[in-house]
């Protein structure tokens, strides 16, 4: 009988451990040590933990021992114990992970249902994590800063200028990094997710969420361990096949003047109050060619402005392209063509609006270097002149007059890149996931238009698709009570949404009704659903829904909320 036991237990103990994966790389950390965060760069009030995980520098040679070390931080689920870890990327490529958790971790509870806790490193290239710093002098740093400045303007009398600025970019890179550049690509960070995973002791599955770039990166995970995926949210999609191809990322612009129009759309349906280039009795359309009759003033007319450099055509170009990202941007851009159009550019007012606008410029032309590092060793295609660019240059004209010459900068670096990414995934994007993936769009993306999701979710089998009717990159640029709903019924036990459902935004451009809003009215709802007193259908279970009476959850869903908006 003892020995009969004896034989089941074992039987059942070896059923449990082969459901587990082995270990994908024995030279990475089998587990992980949390301890305490520099908080300089997480900076949150929310619980964290952070450690340092040793990774191979390289997957594709088993004999190499050299490694890197990626640094994670982890944000703890309010619900315990936490149904698993959530692993996230914030897109770029280029941005850093740990900063970017801190800023937007208390959004990403809510919509996570507060079920999980939410862990991000520095992917390789950025943060500590083998950095693509090509430029190390301060003189050098300015000099690049200003040169990315004027890239705005694709114009045939600055292409010549441009490529020249490229072949530096690519040569001074590989001359920094050219034995770590081969393995900053995505199918080694790709390696890398799974490689956390393996060590997190859970149940070695993947939970990911990726945003922006960070889609391109979950794709390629989802098609090289298909067995592996949990539950993956993909949003603002990116074209893949272009992504890695495509001498350009032709598509991802092809949304841009949509949203770029909606600027002055929305302006004049919030009125002068919200906006301050409404209230002349002027159409969206009139404010937008207004806009555009500004910008060519400044080609040969620039702004001086005090205690800084003028506004140019290149950088007023490079406003309008920031102002894709989202609404959060549109307010700036409003108050500084009116303060052009009013002739009060020499006044504190135009001062304040212009610093904060350059400065967020400078911060997204600041990640490009190891945007090349990713981005330019995953391309597979180079291109021999500037010749050979013009027509790529062309078509990328044509898909785009807001956001001509952003690409053009990218597209000349990597046609001109040294290495080639170590270990890339050669597949076509068809797969069958173990579990099914949730890829999310807004409707309007001027980075990653809807064609692009619905491209990329058709070569994965069974996956969903959260449309949401607004503006702006992801479905974080506007808040959104349905949007909440459907993420975390997501998470909670993969709930997809129902075909062809479309969410509504709850806040529109310039108004002040911000994520935090929509998180009291997600919990109000909930409250009302489980209490049997909302005539609407319930939202989606989730553990918010759950703890629906709770005031402390409420109190904390909302204070969570405003951190978020104050980072």
């Amino acid at each position: 009988m003892a020995t009969k036991f004896l034989t089941s237990f074992l039987s059942i103990a070896a059923v449990s451990l082969a459901s587990v994966p082995q270990q994908l790389d024995p030279r990475a950390d089998s587990k992980i040590q949390w301890g305490p965060c520099n908080q300089t760069i997480v900076n949150t009030t929310l619980p964290t933990e952070c450690a340092d995980f040793t990774v191979p520098l390289d997957y594709t040679t088993p004999s190499s021992k050299e490694t890197i070390k990626l640094q994670i931080a982890k944000i703890k689920a309010k619900v315990q114990p936490a149904k698993g870890t959530i692993l996230i990327n914030f897109g770029g490529p280029g941005s850093d992970g740990r900063t970017s958790l801190g800023k937007q971790g208390g959004l990403l509870q809510v919509l996570s249902g507060f079920e999980y806790d939410l862990a991000a490193f520095d992917p390789r290239g950025t943060g500590n994590t083998i950095p693509e710093v090509c430029y190390e002098t301060t003189a050098a740093v300015k000099k690049f800063l200003a040169a990315e400045s004027t890239w705005y303007d694709a114009s045939n009398s600055t292409l010549e200028q441009m490529w020249k600025q490229a072949t530096t970019n690519a040569e001074t890179c590989y001359a920094a990094h050219k034995k770590t550049q081969p393995f900053l690509g995505t199918g080694s960070v790709a390696r890398d997710l799974i490689s956390v995973v393996d060590a997190l002791g859970e149940d070695g599955m993947l939970r990911y969420w990726g945003f922006s770039y960070g889609t391109t990166l979950g794709a390629t995970v989802a098609s090289m361990y298909p067995e592996r995926i949990d539950k993956v949210i993909l949003d603002g999609v990116q074209n893949v096949h272009e992504y890695y191809h495509a001498p350009a990322d032709f598509e991802e612009w092809s949304d841009a003047d949509r949203v770029f129009s909606e600027v002055f759309l929305s302006c004049v349906k919030a009125g002068p109050t919200l906006c301050p280039m409404a209230g002349a009795n002027l159409t969206g359309e009139q404010l937008e060619a207004a806009a555009w009759k500004i910008a060519e003033r400044l080609k040969t007319n620039p702004i001086p402005v005090n205690g800084s450099s003028p506004l140019t055509y290149a950088g007023l170009r490079g406003f309008f392209a920031n102002a894709i990202y989202g609404p959060n941007s549109w307010g700036n851009l409003a108050t500084l063509l009116a303060l052009i159009a009013g002739n009060r550019t020499q006044t504190p007012a135009f001062n304040t609006v212009y610093e904060d606008m350059t400065t967020a410029l400078l911060g997204t032309i600041s990640t490009y270097p190891p945007l090349y590092g990713i981005h330019c060793g995953d391309r597979t295609v180079r291109i021999k002149s500037l010749d050979d660019f013009r027509p790529i240059q062309e078509k990328l004209s044509k898909v785009t007059k807001v956001m001509d010459g952003t690409d053009t900068d990218v597209s000349m670096t990597c046609g001109q890149w040294k290495s080639q990414a170590a270990g890339a995934y050669k597949g076509n994007f068809q797969a069958k996931t173990k579990n099914p993936i949730l890829f999310a769009t807004n409707k309007y993306d001027g980075h990653t238009p809807i064609r692009s999701a619905q491209n990329v979710s058709s070569g994965f089998e069974g996956s969903g698709m959260l449309v949401v009717n607004g503006f702006g990159h992801t479905t974080l640029s506007q808040p959104s009570v349905c949007t909440i709903e459907h993420t975390a019924a997501y998470w909670h036990n993969r709930t997809l949404p129902a075909k062809g459902l479309v969410c509504d935004v709850d806040g529109a451009p310039y108004s002040t009704y911000t994520w935090a809003n929509a998180t009291v009215a997600y919990i109000r709802k909930a409250n009302e659903s489980s209490s049997g007193g909302s005539g609407s259908p319930p939202p989606p279970r989730s553990a918010a829904s759950q703890m629906g009476h709770s005031i402390s959850m409420i109190v904390f869903v909302v204070g969570v909320a405003f951190a978020f908006m104050l980072q």
